[in-house]
């Protein structure tokens, strides 16, 4: 896996504004909507502990910082372990700046985050939580109860495919969502971009896209942001959708309810946290995804001017073939439309609930955690949606990268990407179906539909397994969001 002639590099982003207009960019991905639509029920992260990884920097007396300054009023109750032993002494104010939009009392939409837990990225990828280290221990990553990390740094090392590996095993190990920022320009850096189970983070503008190659499965230029937020900088960006991922977290812990799977509602990471089913990885990045808004009309104001998404996927060399556009992903952040897609509940296929006949709700998702059957005999999920005039469709499919941990106590990082199709067929009166849409990518671990629907017909989802592949048995998650065609 070691790339002879690479150093280890980290490359922090574009400092973040002390002033960043947060709840201007709070109007910009719906924020306001929700909190008129709950008032204070509104989940606000009570109780998710987090993580804070932060590239290293040097403060004015030229000592390496990555710590925020916790002594500012934001950070005031908030309990911020120092778990790469940053020497006393002054603080990062990059860090300082991305924490205040991750979990600060006045800026964050979940400010009763108290429980950080805070990372250099070299002791983090090391020995402090994934142990990626030379020549290498084979120790798996070590147990956390944190269910969301921030990471608003970029960077390159010789164990990048080691790094890559263990992050995508931790997500799918222990539901440890990673939300992992981009570049602001130019070509993106492997870590942690490159990986497949994390939701990869990028800027409004759209001006660094696709995935850095580093071996043979983490391959270059596949879709690379997951989605988009209204910031200046991608170290912004990041902890806007980190706080968001944290946010749906509160809303599946809160409701049992929510959760419908007829074989697995919940599971307990290794630290011994039970995660139900709204609250798993894949879940949240479908959710994300899916409320996606692939037009914006920003109306914040920075320092440059507002970014907006006009053209998404009109020109074909941005049309991705997971259904995505290449520069923005699914598009931007609106936290009110994925927080409906996952409390409209779980809504189980017809395969896996034969007495609902998979009929859905305009919103909804589904965890299905035995799919492709051990003899491809479970290939197949439908789901069967409900009348809406004129109706436009989000709808994303998400998986993760099934990496092999190894026996208990080591590390082997065999891994393996399973192929997932989703499609969406026409119902006639009659019956008859015809094929509407499809998103076939053999190269990402997530589909994704986005059109507007003639009226007249009825619509249904297909989970499919590829053609032409091996029988697998793996999870899923399904979101979906059906609404009148209008402005986006």
């Amino acid at each position: 896996m070691m790339r002879p002639g690479r150093l280890w590099v980290l490359l922090p982003f574009l400092a973040v504004a002390a002033g960043v207009a947060a709840a201007d960019v709070r109007n910009d991905i719906g924020y306001p909507a929700l909190r008129a639509a709950l008032g204070r029920t509104v989940p606000d992260g009570a109780g998710v502990p987090v993580v804070l990884v932060e590239g290293v920097t040097r403060d004015a007396a030229g000592q390496p910082v990555w710590l925020p300054d916790t002594g500012r009023p934001e950070f005031a109750g908030k309990a911020i372990a120092n778990l790469s032993n940053q020497p006393r002494g002054s603080a990062s104010g990059h860090a300082t700046a991305v924490a205040r939009i991750f979990f600060g009392r006045t800026e964050s939409m979940t400010p009763r985050i108290t429980t950080v837990s805070a990372y250099s990225a070299p002791d983090w990828t090391g020995a402090g939580y994934l142990q990626a280290t030379w020549p290498g221990t084979g120790l798996e990553p070590v147990p956390t109860a944190a269910r969301v990390a921030n990471h608003s740094w970029i960077g390159d090392m010789p164990l990048a495919g080691e790094v890559l590996r263990r992050v995508d095993w931790a997500v799918a190990t222990d539901e440890f969502i990673q939300v992992v920022g981009t570049a602001n320009t130019g070509a993106n850096q492997p870590l942690l971009a490159s990986a497949y189970n994390v939701i990869a983070v990028g800027r409004t503008v759209g001006s660094a896209f696709g995935s850095a190659g580093v071996d043979a499965l983490y391959t270059a230029a596949r879709v690379r942001p997951d989605l988009v937020a209204p910031a200046e900088t991608s170290s912004a960006a990041t902890p806007l959708v980190a706080s968001a991922a944290v946010l749906l977290i509160g809303l599946g812990e809160s409701s049992p309810r929510l959760s419908t799977d007829p074989v697995a509602r919940s599971t307990r990471n290794r630290a011994g946290t039970v995660i139900r089913n709204p609250g798993r990885s894949e879940v949240v990045r479908a959710a994300l995804m899916a409320g996606a808004d692939r037009r914006t009309a920003n109306r914040w104001r920075g320092t440059v001017p507002p970014a907006d998404i006009r053209d998404y996927r009109l020109d074909p060399l941005h049309q991705a073939d997971n259904g995505l556009d290449h520069r923005y992903g699914a598009g931007q952040l609106n936290v009110y439309t994925s927080y409906r897609i996952l409390a409209a509940g779980e809504q189980n296929s017809a395969e896996d609930e034969p007495g609902t006949g998979g009929r859905t709700g305009a919103s909804g998702f589904d965890y299905d955690p035995h799919f492709g059957g051990a003899a491809g005999a479970n290939a197949v999920a439908t789901y069967r949606l409900p009348y809406v005039p004129v109706p436009e469709l989000r709808a994303t499919l998400a998986w993760n990268l099934a990496v092999d941990g190894g026996a208990r106590g080591g590390f082997d990082g065999t891994a393996r990407l399973h192929n997932l199709d989703l499609r969406l067929w026409r119902v006639a009166a009659d019956g008859s179906r015809t094929l509407q849409a499809a998103s076939t990518s053999t190269t990402e671990n997530t589909e994704s539909l986005w059109l507007r629907l003639p009226s007249g017909f009825r619509w249904e989802l297909e989970v499919v397994a590829a053609p032409g592949s091996a029988p697998f048995d793996w999870d899923y998650a399904l979101a979906w969001h059906l609404r009148p065609g209008d402005r986006d």
